[in-house]
């Protein structure tokens, strides 16, 4: 088999694993209105007979944010699954850096798109609804979030919860290291405290508005810091994530809180699952 028909082999078995994610029992729908059994146009494209949508198998769902093909989509997420870096997940998929960049912003979004805090995250105090719109990726915006988010980590038992606090602001956690001694510790612009509540500790990522210098510093380290499993697991690898914003911070604890909960597991089943899900209407 010569390479022209080898990818397009590749191809055809990749989009028919994806196929079979998107639509399980082989009953498809309108994505627009879900009325079911719309009927068939030229180049693979379908048309609904109630609304007249015409759509094709993938549209609405998050892979269709990434001009990636079936075959490099299967081939970057077996990579991310190992835990490769954008760089190798790149070689992997034959594609360039940039390309597979903007296509693991994607996966990470459908990742937290799973959870049941997604319409929390997804909403306008991250701002990571700037990232996407109308089907497509979009270009990070130059400006920042407004308040800087916090959000919470929460160990039971071998699980781990990460949470968004809204009550909570940047200048919260500042606040409550000058005057009430919660120790902090600093990693680049992320800050991670010392228990709070019911919380093992608070964790933000900032920018340079942030007034860093005004940080107390304390003898030992926080509770996080030292003796959470999953901080110390997050840690290190965050550490690898260069000119990390606040507007993505969520996107990396979310993948790495799926990573951790499920550490015995394959993940690139949860991945495909994620990437073939309609992006929910809330996010769209």
């Amino acid at each position: 088999m010569n390479g022209t028909a080898a990818r397009a082999d590749a191809e055809t078995t990749a989009r028919a694993a994806l196929l079979w994610r998107c639509w399980p029992d082989g009953t498809k729908f309108c994505p627009r209105c879900r009325a079911q059994s719309p009927y068939a146009l030229a180049e693979g494209r379908l048309r609904c007979g109630a609304c007249r949508y015409t759509f094709h198998d993938f549209t609405g769902r998050w892979l269709n944010l990434s001009g990636l093909s079936a075959a490099q989509w299967l081939d970057l997420a077996r990579a991310f699954a190992v835990d490769a870096n954008t760089r190798e997940a790149a070689l992997a998929a034959n594609i360039s850096y940039n390309t597979a960049f903007k296509a693991l912003t994607v996966l990470r979004l459908a990742i937290l798109a799973q959870g049941a805090d997604a319409r929390q995250l997804l909403g306008r105090q991250t701002g990571l609804g700037d990232l996407f719109s109308s089907g497509r990726l979009c270009p990070a915006p130059d400006t920042p979030v407004g308040e800087v988010p916090v959000y919470g980590i929460l160990t039971q038992g071998r699980r781990v919860f990460v949470d968004m606090v809204p009550e909570l602001t940047a200048e919260s956690v500042l606040h409550f290291n000058h005057n009430f001694h919660l120790r902090v510790a600093r990693l680049g612009h992320i800050l991670i405290t010392d228990r709070y509540k019911t919380y093992d500790g608070l964790v933000l990522c900032g920018d340079d508005r942030l007034p860093y210098h005004y940080l107390l510093r304390h003898q030992g380290s926080p509770f996080a810091e030292s003796g959470s499993p999953f901080w110390l697991y997050a840690r290190d690898r965050l550490r690898q994530f260069k000119g990390l914003s606040a507007r993505r911070f969520p996107l990396y604890l979310k993948e790495l809180e799926l990573r951790y909960n499920r550490r015995d597991e394959d993940l690139l089943p949860l991945f495909l699952d994620a990437l073939c899900a309609p992006i929910p209407a809330t996010a769209a």
